[in-house]
């Protein structure tokens, strides 16, 4: 039986607590009532953030309000703001259950950790490459997308002690959030995957969105090493850098497609290295070889994780196959932007096919900023090779205006209001069709699981 990550008296001390408190043993830390079961220490957050964050998801309940919930359901400890009547189980109280409690947690279990940390972010891909370091034998990774100013302490206090390797994602709503994550993490390696236009609305520029990637580095010692794609500059970081990409110290030599699979040969420094890649296609390529890089520049072994790669698949919402009637849907839907929209369309170009057509269904890219309409028309020039497209939302209206005669099978103005059938009645056996669009577009609206149950039921 494996050691338990905290006791209650550990967590007690690690946030300064008065009183006595037992060594009873604790498994799992989350904010979220609902995911409490046995063993588990409940942060119970406010529905608003404190310490300057801005949330998407804001709740108009805090999470004290579940702590009878909580208890119900198995926790042997909980960190509140005050004592909540009526609750049983140890109650550790701090002035704010987030920077009192949860981020101070977060670094005492960062305090107790000697081995390598990857941290990494990134415009598009980040989830994708941080599940290919994943991969690395005995390593503790961020579950999910837990990024941002709750999920980054979370994945901290979850870590295991024994982890060969820990990695670190992180994410922004606001300018400055990347550094605070960082520095926070401390990481020994910090990743930046790509910089691309995302987030314009709040930062202004892509040399503003360079900047705030490019503060990952301020989480790193004096010893650390900053692992960049080629061509990006980062004249802050005086320290180490380690590149990736085309004439980089890591880059790909060759692939060859087999079937759904590549097979890549990718140089590490002076050495070959080949692995699998399935599904294969050119941006799992090079968030591979940002993987590799990072895993190189944390001092252990490339060709250990290289070996490890065939086996990460495709997370939900983000490249998952499904077939019913002979038509394949990629369902790529859990966000999109320029970067990730160009990637999507550049992979089902090069799908291999056996009659059929290829179809992209594509949502707005939202927070682009004034300069969104010229980012959906420059859409234009990645569809070679693609049969048809559907366009959903008002700014997607234009790319559709541009479509080469032929080529532009709808547009529909509001997600909420496409229903999936007019899409299904679009599409014929042998057609492979890529779904991809920003979060609020198809994922929130739970376009793909209706798309689904139309082909099934025309099927």
């Amino acid at each position: 039986m494996s050691a338990p990550i905290w006791t209650v008296a550990e967590v007690a001390r690690a946030l300064g607590a008065d009183g006595s408190f037992a060594d009873t043993p604790i498994d799992f830390v989350t904010q979220d009532s609902r995911l409490v079961k046995p063993g588990s220490l409940f942060v119970a957050l406010s529905g608003t953030p404190s310490g300057g964050f801005v949330s998407a998801f804001a709740s108009a309940r805090d999470g004290w309000e579940f702590a009878d919930k909580a208890e119900a359901s198995g926790a042997v400890a909980m960190i509140v703001p005050h004592e909540i009547a009526g609750i049983r189980i140890p109650q550790i109280v701090v002035k704010d259950t987030l920077i009192d409690g949860l981020w101070a947690l977060a670094r005492a279990a960062r305090a107790r950790f000697h081995g390598p940390v990857i941290g990494l972010t990134g415009s598009a891909g980040k989830t994708s490459t941080k599940e290919f370091l994943a991969a690395y034998p005995n390593a503790y990774a961020s579950p999910s997308s837990f990024n941002n100013f709750w999920g980054v302490p979370l994945t901290l206090c979850n870590a295991r002690p024994d982890a060969s390797l820990w990695v670190v994602e992180m994410g922004m709503n606001q300018k400055g959030e990347i550094a605070r994550l960082s520095e926070l993490t401390r990481p020994t390696v910090a990743l930046v995957v790509n910089v691309q236009p995302v987030h314009l609305e709040k930062l202004g520029s892509l040399e503003a969105i360079r900047r705030e990637k490019v503060s990952i580095a301020l989480g790193l010692p004096e010893h650390g090493v900053l692992v960049l794609p080629a061509g990006l500059k980062a004249s802050e970081w005086k320290g180490k850098v380690v590149r990736f990409g085309e004439h980089a110290e890591v880059h790909e030599v060759a692939h060859a497609p087999h079937g759904e699979s590549w097979q890549v040969v990718a140089m590490i420094g002076k050495k070959e290295i080949a692995f699998s890649l399935t599904p294969g296609a050119p941006h799992r390529v090079q968030n591979a070889l940002a993987a590799l890089a990072a895993i190189r520049a944390a001092h252990l072994d490339p060709a250990t994780l290289a070996i490890k790669l065939d086996r990460v698949g495709i997370m939900t919402g983000r490249g998952v196959e499904q077939a019913v009637g002979g038509i394949t849907v990629i369902d790529d839907s859990f966000n999109g932007n320029p970067a990730s929209v160009a990637a999507a369309l550049q992979s089902l170009q090069a799908r291999h096919m056996s009659g059929g057509r290829r179809i992209a269904v594509l949502g707005d890219m939202l927070e682009l900023g004034d300069d969104a309409p010229d980012y959906h028309t420059g859409l234009a020039k990645h569809l070679d090779g693609i049969d048809g497209v559907y366009c959903v939302g008002p700014l997607m209206r234009h790319l559709y205006d541009v479509l080469p005669a032929g080529m532009g099978l709808g547009w529909h103005d509001d997600p909420a209001t496409l229903k999936p059938s007019e899409v299904a009645n679009l599409l014929k056996a042998g057609d492979v069709v890529v779904v991809k669009g920003s979060k609020k577009m198809f994922w929130v609206n739970k376009f793909v699981p209706g798309l689904m149950a139309a082909l099934q039921a025309k099927a």
